[in-house]
């Protein structure tokens, strides 16, 4: 359900607001009195008031679907049960959305991407009403993290949304980091097999030697040819260190980078040596997902590519961290986080009937412990804590969700109503039973030790409908099409040629003045939080 965290910008209006709410102390901030546990701050989530009552939810992500089902739903049970509150939801893409607003008649809370531009139609209609207004009148222990408040802020002072996968660093303790969707990944019982080991990986040669093993064994997996490779370009680029930042501060085009050149050098040596494939530069998510879950492929780079369904088939086929592959430099890889910043808000309509329970409920799902149990179901059912504090799932969980995952998220709720999720406590208790589980936190640990604060670079994304942005999905279809050519090169020498022929047709379209206005609002954003320098060969320990 979830969109690929690393792919979603911010958009131009929120570096503004960001301004506003770092440079002034314009508009209410929200707090409270810090709780002395963790359990005391998700005990005092729970409303006083239980009594009935259902609440409308609009969610502008077409593919959710949830129907709300206290009785069967263990999760939906919990919630109504706790909280008294019934919801229905609806959901829809943008023009739904746009028709929504057009009506004037917005249901009780509303779900929209971070970066939509119909957020700051919500936000400047009156349709919504100020998030920090309500919670200080309705709830005021609902603490939200300053930095959201600060990052979302409106020009008039105010915030209107609450952000899910927001990376609050000032809600970090020892030990929390962020993780990333990106790293190297390769299936462990096909390298026990054929003798490869995971420093294998950490070089070219060694990576290039690796794959050749799986093509040259012509492995097959049930009845599936095995694919050596499908690797990205961009992350490749971040395995070889390709920066974002110069030494002056300014932002840098990593794809203008000569470790980005190198990489698709790279994945063009791949390809001729028949080991990356030619659909490779045309498979969707989904079609990816398939081949990976019926065992035919061997590594990826994509973490955001689900395996669930192979590993209930045949737990041996484990995909496990391994590399990552340096470049000719040998420079630190630099891999990009999810977005610190999260995915969507969530609004509450400035007619809605029931704000009081509307913000309570809102508190009550988005604590540490809903946190939990919108991702793994209710506690003590599917999961406890174990004696370290991490999560332990119960083992009817996972003997459930292994037979039929659909199904299990029918009955215990998990991973269905993600949309006031804090992440930062789900990434702190990550689980450590089950050889699945183990292998994610592993991963999770392994590479966000490559991670950086990638806030600053979330606010470079132009607005919809400006210049700056027309020329940007121009470019966009420029590298698509160079970026397929050059992997797809049939010569070595033809990869350098094809990478300079679009950086030609790039300078046509006018893509300096992008660029410009993209490390203008680099600087502003910069400023706002405070730092000089956000590369990490740029910090000065």
């Amino acid at each position: 359900m979830k969109k690929s965290l690393v792919s979603i910008g911010l958009v131009t209006t929120l570096v503004g607001t960001l301004l506003v709410g770092c440079s002034t102390d314009k508009g209410a901030e929200v707090t409270a009195s810090p709780k002395s546990s963790e359990a005391a701050a998700s005990a005092s989530a729970k409303p006083d008031d239980k009594s009935p009552i259902k609440i409308t939810w609009f969610v502008d992500q077409e593919s959710y679907k949830k129907n709300w089902d206290p009785v069967n739903n263990l999760l939906d049970k919990k919630i109504t049960e706790e909280t008294g509150v019934s919801i229905e939801f609806t959901s829809g893409n943008d023009d739904k959305l746009s028709a929504l607003i057009a009506s004037g008649d917005i249901p009780d809370m509303i779900t929209v991407d971070k970066g939509a531009p119909q957020r700051g139609v919500l936000e400047k209609s009156g349709l919504v009403a100020p998030l920090d207004e309500l919670i200080k009148k309705h709830d005021p222990s609902f603490n939200v993290a300053k930095s959201m408040q600060d990052w979302f802020r409106n020009p008039d002072g105010h915030f209107y949304g609450y952000a899910n996968y927001f990376w609050a660093k000032e809600t970090f303790k020892p030990g929390d980091t962020i993780y990333s969707n990106q790293g190297l990944y390769a299936r462990k019982d096909i390298m026990d097999q054929l003798g490869i080991k995971p420093e294998d990986f950490s070089t070219k040669e060694g990576l290039v030697t690796a794959l050749k093993k799986v093509k040259d064994s012509k492995t097959k997996y049930n009845g599936f040819d095995v694919t050596p490779a499908y690797f990205e370009s961009w992350v490749i680029s971040s395995f070889f260190g390709a920066p974002r930042e110069d030494a002056q501060g300014n932002l840098l085009d990593r794809e203008r980078t000569p470790e980005s050149l190198e990489a698709y050098q790279f994945l063009n040596r791949l390809y001729r040596e028949g080991l990356l494939p030619e659909d490779s530069q045309t498979l969707n998510t989904s079609q990816l997902t398939e081949k990976v879950n019926n065992g035919a492929v061997f590594a990826l780079t994509n973490k955001a590519i689900k395996w669930d369904a192979l590993y209930a088939k045949d737990p041996k086929a484990i995909f496990v961290s391994v590399g990552p592959v340096l470049g000719d430099k040998g420079k630190q890889p630099v891999i990009d986080p999810v977005a610190a910043s999260g995915w969507t808000l969530t609004m509450v309509s400035s007619k809605a009937k029931n704000q009081d329970r509307i913000i309570k409920l809102m508190h009550y799902l988005s604590s540490d412990e809903m946190s939990l149990n919108v991702t793994y179901g209710p506690k003590g059912i599917t999961w406890d804590y174990d004696a370290n504090g991490k999560v332990k799932l119960s083992d009817e969980f996972i003997k459930a969700r292994s037979e039929d995952a659909a199904k299990t998220k029918l009955k215990y709720g998990n991973g269905t109503l993600d949309w006031l999720i804090n992440y930062v406590p789900v990434q702190r208790t990550l689980p450590v039973n089950g050889v699945q589980e183990t292998e994610r936190t592993k991963s999770n640990i392994y590479f966000s030790k490559y991670t950086y604060d990638m806030l600053a670079f979330e606010s470079t994304s132009p607005l919809g409908g400006t210049e700056e942005a027309g020329i940007n999905a121009k470019r966009e279809e420029v590298r698509v099409k160079t970026r397929a050519k050059m992997i797809l090169a049939k010569a070595p020498e033809d990869v350098e040629k094809l990478y300079k022929e679009g950086i030609e047709q790039e300078e046509k379209l006018g893509s300096q003045k992008l660029v410009d206005y993209q490390n203008k609002k680099f600087q502003e954003a910069k400023k706002a939080l405070g730092v000089q320098f956000v590369w990490p060969t740029n910090i000065k320990k």
